[in-house]
Parts: C-alpha cells; sequence; structure tokens
C-alpha cells in the first residue's frame, strides 16, 4: 500500500485526484490540503510515500515545499505550468502531470511509483486461489476461478458465480486489492471482471456467462490495451 497525500490549491483539482486515487487498489490516501504549509503536519506524523503536488500556490510553490522537507517521498507534480517540468526533473521527482490529465496517465504514473517502492513485487497477490466472504452469518469460501464478475451496488458488491451470488458488504476497492493480478480488472465504476471468463469484446460491452456488461470511459483504454497485448 501507498500512502498519499493531494497538496494543491485548485479545490477542482484535489477533487479529481480524489477520485482517481479512490480507482487504485494500492493507493491510501491520507489527506488533500490546499497548502503545503497545512500540510506539514501530517508529514510529522505518519510515514508519506507519495505526494501529488502543484507547482503554483500562494503561500509556498511546490518546489520550494520539498526543498524544505528531511525526507522527501516520491513525488508527481501535478500543474498546468509546463515550463517548469526542467525543474522538477532536477530535483528527481517521479513524474509530471500536465493538467488537464486523464486517468489512464495518472495510472501510468502512479505505477511508476509502485515499480519503484517494490522493484522485487510487481504487485500485491493472494497466495491462495480463494478467500473467505461473509454472507449474513456465514463465511463462504469463495474460489476465485469461478468468479465470473463482481458488481458494485453502493456500501455492497454482488459476487457472481457460474452457479451463484453473493451479497457482502465490501467497496470495489477493498476487494479489487484482494482479488489475483492479472486474473481480474475493473472494467466499470461498478464492474470488475475475470479475464479467464471473457468470451467477446464489442461495442464498448463485455461478454460474460452470455451476458453484456459495459465498459467504462475511465477504465476503457486501459481495458482494451491490456486486451490488445493478450490477441494472436
Amino acid at each position: 500500500m501507498i500512502n498519499c497525500v493531494i497538496i494543491d490549491d485548485e479545490p477542482f483539482a484535489r477533487k479529481l485526484l480524489i477520485e482517481y486515487i479512490e480507482k487504485v487498489p494500492f493507493l491510501n490516501l491520507l489527506g488533500d490540503y490546499s497548502s503545503g504549509l497545512d500540510a506539514l503536519s501530517v508529514f510529522n506524523q505518519i510515514k508519506i510515500d507519495l505526494i501529488f503536488l502543484d507547482i503554483q500556490m500562494p503561500d509556498i510553490s511546490g518546489i520550494d515545499f520539498l526543498k524544505v522537507l528531511r525526507t522527501k517521498p516520491f513525488v508527481i507534480f501535478t500543474t498546468a505550468h509546463k515550463e517548469f517540468a526542467l525543474e522538477g526533473y532536477e530535483l528527481d521527482i517521479v513524474d509530471y502531470l500536465l493538467k488537464p490529465f486523464d486517468f489512464s496517465r495518472f495510472l501510468k504514473s502512479v505505477e511508476k511509483v509502485r515499480a519503484s517502492k517494490n522493484p522485487e513485487v510487481p504487485a500485491e497477490k493472494p497466495n491462495k486461489p480463494y478467500i473467505f466472504i461473509k454472507e449474513g452469518h456465514q463465511l463462504i469460501k469463495l474460489q476465485f476461478d469461478e468468479v465470473l464478475y463482481i458488481k458494485g451496488l453502493k456500501d455492497y458488491l454482488r459476487i457472481v458465480t457460474k452457479s451463484q451470488q453473493h451479497i457482502v458488504l465490501q467497496t470495489m476497492k477493498v476487494m479489487m486489492n484482494k482479488l489475483p493480478v492479472g486474473q481480474f480488472v475493473r472494467i466499470h465504476n461498478s464492474y470488475i471482471i475475470s479475464i479467464d471468463h471473457i468470451e467477446a469484446v464489442a461495442n464498448n460491452k463485455v461478454k460474460l456467462n452470455g451476458e453484456y456488461l459495459p465498459i467504462g470511459n475511465t477504465y476503457k483504454k486501459y481495458f482494451l490495451e491490456m486486451i490488445k497485448g493478450l490477441e494472436l
């Protein structure tokens, strides 16, 4: 898990970053701040792995803020001003996101951080081919290879297998982090699917077990690139 914070004086920019971070299982947002001065206290309380940092801010610039930190975490600059790119890379930042940027570009940046943080471990992966899920008063053993897809229902999830369905109290983000990497992929805000059970992909939909599920715009580019990599 990568602990991160957002420092940006633009409310809309912070809101967008929060939405993006919530979609990435290995990111844990500890707070968002409109000023570097407001954020300093959190650096004394807990280890921060990554900062999403704006450059031009009223109280202290992002570049000056980095210079006062005793221990520098990974840094991704998020700015509308490309003229600071060279100075940013001289400070050994991970990436430079020029606003406005989409989710696929954001994901590419944070994957760089994960690769740098865990070079020997490319991704978190369960050791067993199953997990236990709590349904009502029971703990039910769920085999990963039987799962067709998972649908988000606000605070609940519907897990659909070949033979039955389960309703569990859990979030999409937590569930995605528990699933085997390379076996499942998120295609929509409301859907995680099993790659092994895909029957066809066409017209912005995925067919699994005769059922068609939508591909969301946010996940479309990443998903189609992944599928293209599996083509003959």
